[in-house]
């Protein structure tokens, strides 16, 4: 009988306190945080020119760590060198790491910073220089965003954009301006020629401008389609510099649930020792 009114009283007491503990109001995990990451990129380069990557961050919750990956075809692409933040560099207690790698055939390069203390600029984090060994239109560089944790050393989600004109400096902006200039100026330079080689062809006779008009047409149309080609390939590396963390998000987590739920069990066992006693009793 005294087991009895024993388990009784701590089927009570268990009940009391789940409802107590449901009463009051329980700390809940937040969600990641989030920042923007912006890739600068310089694109209608010629051979020989000295182009950039700029890691330009934005709406930064404050970092400990910063980790990525930069891909590049280094057919077209010389790697010269990576500077970082001067609010990152001079600071002599934060390290800065960038690792040649090769990754499925690729060359691309890691870029690790490990710091001292919260770093919550939004500014243009790092600069990764190349040299450019052939002369390109859409830059031939992919950005992976490995880990980046916040001031808690919690992950936080980073959203990636490309956007050639983040973080230039007035000089590269006018570099760009005048490579594309000269680029335009051989395109009218040769288009002019190409008029001129037709005015020619009206001195031969009438069959041979009928062959030379048709012989053009031809040519005009597979300079079309290499045109084409060229746009599309061109279109397909600018989807695929453009990469998205997919971190997964961590969601809230209420301790309530979990405690609520080893309550529960704790009750059906209660109940199952009392039923268990009254059937001995009887």
């Amino acid at each position: 009988m005294k087991k009895l009114g024993m388990m009784k009283t701590i089927l009570m007491m268990g009940c009391a306190l789940a409802l107590l503990f449901a009463a009051v109001p329980q700390p809940v995990m937040a969600a990641n945080s989030q920042m923007n990451l912006t890739v600068g990129t310089t694109n209608d380069a010629k051979a020989g020119d000295t182009v950039t990557v700029r890691l330009v961050g934005s709406n930064n919750p404050g970092l400990s760590t910063f980790a990525a990956r930069l891909a590049y075809d280094d057919s077209d692409l010389e790697y010269v060198g990576t500077t970082w933040a001067n609010t990152i560099s001079s600071d002599s207690g934060n390290i800065e790491l960038v690792s040649p790698v090769t990754e499925n055939n690729q060359q691309a390069l890691n870029l690790s910073a490990i710091l001292n203390k919260t770093y919550s600029q939004n500014e243009t984090i790092a600069t990764v220089t190349f040299k450019a060994k052939n002369a390109y239109t859409t830059m031939p560089v992919t950005l992976t965003v490995r880990e980046v944790t916040d001031a808690s050393y919690n992950p936080v989600t980073v959203t990636t954009v490309v956007d050639a004109s983040a973080g230039q400096t007035q000089s590269q902006s006018q570099s760009q301006s005048t490579s594309q200039s000269q680029s335009d100026s051989q395109d009218d330079t040769e288009y002019t020629d190409d008029t001129d080689d037709t005015d020619d062809t009206d001195d031969t006779d009438s069959y041979d401008d009928t062959d030379d008009t048709q012989d053009s047409q031809r040519s005009s149309g597979n300079t079309h389609k290499t045109s084409s080609n060229k746009k599309n390939n061109s279109g397909n590396t600018s989807k695929n510099g453009n990469r998205t963390d997919a971190t997964p998000k961590t969601g809230a987590v209420d301790l309530r649930m979990v405690f609520g739920a080893a309550v529960i069990v704790f009750l059906l066992v209660a109940a199952g020792c009392i039923r268990f006693l009254n059937k001995k009793k009887e």
